[in-house]
């Protein structure tokens, strides 16, 4: 027997909490799709990049994939990566580059004339940055560098240019509009001057010549707020370089539809009770908002209908479910001492004035300095502004709170 729209019995779960998976009601980014979409229109006569921040669990990742496919929907040849701390060496990111260029030009037309070009610019790119074979229709290039291109960061600005420089010549010659790098987590990318590592400053320099030249390049990078900071540090153009978009809590009445909408298209419904107790208990970060959601869904099956009562007694179940899936990996991360600072913001809020922090702890600053940095390391921390600390994980401090109320 197949199962009707109504039979909640068989109906799959909707939501879909989890990382970059996209929800059933993209709610609340219309107006960044709206922008990117005008950004890519405007290009090559005005080339701009973005720079996408927000706390965890905020949608970036999402949002980013759809402005890849807004761009591959248009002709773009979009490059994605996913950054990790490897790349913070300078050689590293370098090879990073060069095998996304050359992704680049895989994507671009496979003409013949076309590969005995990009042969010949591969060759120029590729040299002195190692260690890869390139193929093309049948084209193979196996580049290995001399050692004197270790640490010389001019040349590796020129080399990393180079590598965009295909790219970008292969997508026009495929009649391409341009090549789109997607760069996720991108705030794990920092220069470090005490190792004498300038990855980020070298790649931001190469990107800004690319476009100089009028190079078909575009450059979308995704994090958590510190990733601001850390493009500032590299160069102090960057602000100049990007448009900013911020990623927040989905505003009302997106917050309530992102939770009504995966129900109504399955025919169960959820009373406005249970709709605000959730976007209480979710302060509308996209990610919790899911989670409900699909523990909702399953704990209340085969029901057509969401009620108060339901959620009343479900709740804690749902909370404890959110604290092992979301907040107690990161917190086994911390040592001690490093808790006792998270705690003294929680006692706040969700963000606290350092000197609170301090006094709470009686600690002086040159002790906690080092502390908050490992913690801002550890992608748990960020600072807002000047003398003030926040999570970078939405509700951790609730998520503290409770943890102390049940001890």
């Amino acid at each position: 027997m197949i199962a009707s729209k109504s039979d909640h019995s068989e109906a799959a779960n909707p939501f879909r909490p989890g990382m970059g998976l996209d929800p059933p009601y993209l709610a609340d980014r219309a107006a960044q799709l709206e922008r990117f979409t005008r950004y890519l229109a405007a290009f090559p006569a005005f080339p701009r990049n973005v720079r996408l921040t927000g706390l965890r669990g905020v949608g970036k990742t999402v949002l980013l994939q759809h402005y890849a496919a807004a761009a591959e929907a248009r002709g773009w040849v979009v490059v994605r990566r996913e950054c990790s701390e490897h790349l913070r060496s300078e050689s590293t990111f370098a090879l990073a580059l060069v095998a996304d260029c050359r992704t680049a030009v895989e994507h671009s037309s496979r003409a013949l004339a076309l590969r005995q070009r990009s042969t010949t610019a591969a060759r120029r790119a590729l040299d002195l940055l190692g260690g890869l074979t390139v193929t093309l229709e049948g084209v193979t290039l196996a580049i290995k560098p001399p050692a004197s291109a270790a640490h010389q960061p001019e040349v590796l600005e020129d080399r990393m240019f180079q590598a965009v420089e295909l790219a970008c010549e292969s997508a026009e010659a495929a009649n391409r509009p341009g090549v789109l790098f997607c760069y996720d987590e991108a705030h794990v990318l920092a220069d470090t001057p005490r190792s004498r590592q300038f990855p980020l400053g070298i790649f931001l320099a190469s990107l800004a010549r690319a476009q100089r030249s009028g190079l078909a390049v575009m450059l979308v990078v995704s994090g958590l707020p510190t990733l601001t900071d850390n493009l500032a540090r590299a160069k102090s153009y960057s602000e100049r370089m990007f448009q900013a978009e911020l990623l927040d809590a989905l505003r009302p009445p997106e917050d309530a539809l992102a939770f009504v909408r995966p129900f109504e298209s399955s025919d169960r419904g959820v009373d406005p009770e249970v709709v605000e107790s959730v976007r209480h208990d979710t302060g509308g970060y996209p990610f919790h908002i899911q989670f409900f959601g699909a523990s909702l869904w399953e704990a209340c099956m085969p029901s057509p209908r969401i009620t108060n009562s339901d959620f009343v007694r479900h709740r804690p179940a749902i909370l404890r479910a959110l604290d092992g899936a979301f907040f107690d990996a990161r917190l086994a991360r911390t040592s001690g001492l490093e808790r006792r600072v998270l705690r003294a913001v929680a006692a706040s809020g969700e963000n606290a004035a350092l000197h609170v922090v301090r006094a709470s702890l009686n600690l002086p600053n040159h002790r906690i300095q080092p502390v908050i940095a490992d913690l801002e390391a550890k992608g748990l921390l960020y600072r807002p502004e000047r003398g003030r600390l926040a999570f970078t994980v939405p509700l951790f401090g609730d998520y503290l709170r409770r943890r102390r109320a049940a001890a």
